[in-house]
């Protein structure tokens, strides 16, 4: 059997559903996967990649909608004050507002993130998971050269209108994309003095990878791409015609008088695009460190299927590869798909925007902020020393309303005052997640089922891991349900009063471990 020849469907179980909603999406609710499961694994494949775009929910806040003022205006105007103090304040105010509108458009798509669900209504998880993978691979962010977020959420919606389309149309988008052309210095490239920023890395980052084009392979798309630029009044892109080279250039053997949309076509003919391209899909969906004989196979049927992505998807979510060993429970979760997942296993809303995008910031991705033109790295990558204890205390954060650096703040100044450590733990009850475990048992009709500490505990491991788990995190659940808070033996019980506190011991335990790190 071939490494993408399609699972026998008799293998989708609701285990194998929750691995495809983790991987194509951001984690689900055990109910979801069971639902899935039940559709059969080419129905679900279908209803999950063969989805109706959602059309995308504006940003609450319009101002997220509507063009910065011009820095040319800007300028102007702070020109005209003469009052010097003022004119610095002014500056000021119009960075602090762009700062407030860049952490109102995180936690949008977080909360899209969240709304994500195969279920009928749900916006499409695919469709905002592939959003995810596009805005790491054509990597720009706010900081430094762009500054506003305007051209960002412009940019967002772009990936995710186009999440699914082929390759070509995708590049073809993204050098006339504003927030790409400044981020990588082309706006202002011109006839007679190119800047080869854009151009080397469309094909060393987004194309072709390291050794499939040379540095006059460089210079000559950079000619290409003169006049490729942004009109700053509004944000939009502007073919500045003067400003473009027409004449002959000769990129990877082929000569002609090439603009950007030739040199997209030139870049998409090599057949390293479509090595290129597996490799990224395949580290993103299926495994870290994918096998040559992988992405051999996986970019012939890319390249024989014109670069549709759709059918990729297709093909490889049914494969006997996407649900082997080395497939399942071998990735680590990004910390967004770490905390949507935990929302998700909670059926809780978003909770306090300024804790959780704090948690992410901390946990290594922070959204709209790659770290470079690299987009995140992914994989291993995510778990270092800094990161490890804030992943493994993410539960905590959400149960307790504390984000990350306070928490520490207030371990540190308060380690000899618990009366008012405890004081500062209630002031942040309104931005807790409110999670109510007996609630949700009760919701899912499986209150009737809990007749032992031990079905309390694989209850949880099924809605939260979902899948069989390490036998001693088991052991240590069991234990932990079978022990009170003073270390006496008193199983857990759906009607203790103190049911929900303890239940929340366990989650915490569960998603500190490290089983839960990967999916």
């Amino acid at each position: 059997m071939g490494l993408l020849s399609p699972v026998p469907a008799r293998r989708f179980t609701p285990y194998a559903a929750s691995h495809l909603l983790w991987r194509a999406g951001f984690g689900c609710t055990w109910e979801e996967a069971e639902e899935l499961s039940a559709l059969g694994l080419d129905a679900a494949v279908d209803a999950l990649v063969d989805y109706a775009p959602s059309g995308g929910s504006a940003p609450v806040s319009e101002d997220i909608q509507s063009p910065p003022e011009a820095a040319k205006v800007l300028e102007e105007r702070l020109k005209a004050i003469i009052d010097e103090e003022i004119r610095e304040k002014e500056r000021r105010e119009s960075y602090r507002r762009e700062d407030e509108l860049i952490g109102d458009l995180q936690a949008w798509w977080l909360q899209r993130m969240l709304a994500s669900s195969p279920r009928p209504g749900g916006i499409p998880p695919l469709e905002e998971k592939l959003t995810l993978f596009w805005h790491s691979h054509f990597a720009s962010g706010f900081q430094d050269k762009i500054r506003h977020t305007y051209p960002l959420w412009r940019q967002n919606k772009t990936f995710r209108d186009l999440a699914t389309k082929s390759f070509p149309e995708q590049l073809k988008a993204l050098i006339r994309d504003p927030a790409m052309l400044v981020w990588l210095d082309n706006a202002s490239s011109q006839r007679g003095n190119p800047n080869e920023n854009f151009a080397r890395e469309l094909m060393e980052l987004f194309s072709l990878g390291v050794g499939h084009y040379t540095e006059m392979d460089v210079k000559e798309a950079a000619r290409a791409l003169t006049g490729y630029s942004v009109d700053r009044d509004d944000w939009s892109f502007r073919f500045r015609k003067n400003a473009h080279d027409p004449d002959e250039k000769t990129l990877l053997g082929q000569s002609g008088p090439w603009d950007g949309d030739a040199v997209v076509e030139i870049l998409c003919a090599q057949p390293a695009a479509a090595e290129f391209m597996a490799g990224k899909f395949l580290t993103f969906f299926v495994c870290t460190q994918p096998e040559p004989a992988m992405i051999t196979a996986v970019a012939e049927v890319y390249r024989n299927s014109g670069y549709d992505l759709k059918s990729l998807l297709q093909t490889l979510f049914r494969s006997e590869l996407f649900y082997s060993a080395p497939a399942i429970n071998t990735v680590v979760k990004s910390p967004v798909v770490l905390a949507i997942g935990a929302l998700k296993g909670m059926h809780a809303p978003l909770p306090d925007a300024d804790l959780l995008l704090g948690a992410l910031q901390v946990m290594g991705q922070e959204l709209f902020f790659p770290p470079d033109v690299n987009g995140w790295p992914g994989g291993a990558d995510w778990i270092n020393s800094n990161t490890l204890l804030v992943r493994y205390n993410f539960a905590n954060f959400l149960m307790h309303g504390v984000s990350p650096d306070a928490f520490k703040m207030q371990e540190r100044k308060m380690i000899d005052r618990a009366p008012s450590h405890r004081e500062f733990l209630a002031t942040q009850r309104n931005a807790a997640v409110d999670w109510q475990p007996l609630a949700q048992i009760e919701a899912s009709g499986s209150a009737r089922r809990m007749l032992s500490a031990k079905d309390i505990v694989d209850y949880f491991l099924r809605e939260f891991l979902q899948r069989e788990p390490a036998r001693d995190l088991r052991t240590a659940l069991v234990r932990l349900a079978e022990t009170d808070g003073a270390g006496g033996m008193r199983s857990m019980n759906i009607r203790d009063k103190d049911f929900d506190e303890r239940a929340r011991g366990l989650v915490h335990l569960i998603m500190s471990s490290p089983d839960y790190q990967l999916c």
